[in-house]
């Protein structure tokens, strides 16, 4: 009896220890499984938003000087390049439609002389309106240098896309317009310095014409003095 006894003391001593090995089986299973979650979901969402976007875009129609940017390097694309014109829209409205149709237009992009990237807002909107202090309903053409903004034109409905955006876009990469309407110092200081002397020298012509009156009216006195 008291080996039966040992006999089921061990049965059941090996039945918990197996109990413990699936549990912790299925305890990593589940740990696992969880991690998987965190690093596979993510990459799976931004894959299916990448390929909605680029659904929408249809970015296969424009020219080679303008490209749709992919959404999930675009920061980091706009972050590393030395120069970058980039266009911050929702693809959708008629602002948003005529500019299209200007990139696609291969003999109005000949006069454009660098490129520009479209980055369409379609999900995380709020934090690209954070990141680039821009508004999602606006068409928004930023140029950046390291990363940086340098210049910005906010593309309405009062401007004519047709005629005007090319423009509008070689313009960017320059300074700022107000440094360039200033006229220079020297030319100011110039032309002062010319009106003094031209002041100075009408002056000294009207002061040489007074001067034969007064003396006329002198010698009159004195010659009606001597008659008397």
């Amino acid at each position: 009896m008291k080996k039966n006894f040992i006999d089921v003391k061990d049965d059941f001593v090996a039945t918990i220890n197996r109990q413990k090995k699936l549990t912790a089986i299925i305890l990593a299973v589940i740990v696992l499984f969880i991690i998987s979650l965190f690093i596979v979901v993510p990459k799976v969402q931004a894959n299916i938003r990448a390929s909605e976007i680029n659904s929408l875009v249809n970015q296969d129609k424009l020219t080679k000087k303008a490209n749709f940017l992919n959404a999930k390097t675009a920061d980091k694309e706009i972050s590393e390049k030395t120069a970058m014109t980039v266009l911050f829209s929702v693809p959708s409205g008629k602002t948003y439609g005529e500019i299209i149709d200007v990139l696609k237009s291969s003999k109005q992009m000949k006069e454009f002389n660098h490129s520009i990237y479209i980055y369409p807002i379609v999900y995380d909107a709020q934090k690209i309106e954070n990141n680039y202090k821009i508004k999602k309903d606006d068409v928004t053409i930023v140029f950046f240098e390291n990363g940086k903004e340098k210049n910005r034109v906010l593309i309405d409905e009062s401007l004519d896309i047709k005629t005007m955006l090319i423009p509008s876009l070689n313009q960017l990469p320059l300074p700022s317009v107000e440094k360039n309407i200033q006229p220079p110092a020297s030319s100011t200081s110039t032309e002062a310095t010319t009106d003094t002397t031209q002041t100075i020298e009408e002056e000294q012509s009207t002061g040489e014409e007074e001067q034969p009156v007064e003396q006329t009216v002198d010698q009159s006195v004195e010659a009606d003095s001597v008659a008397q």
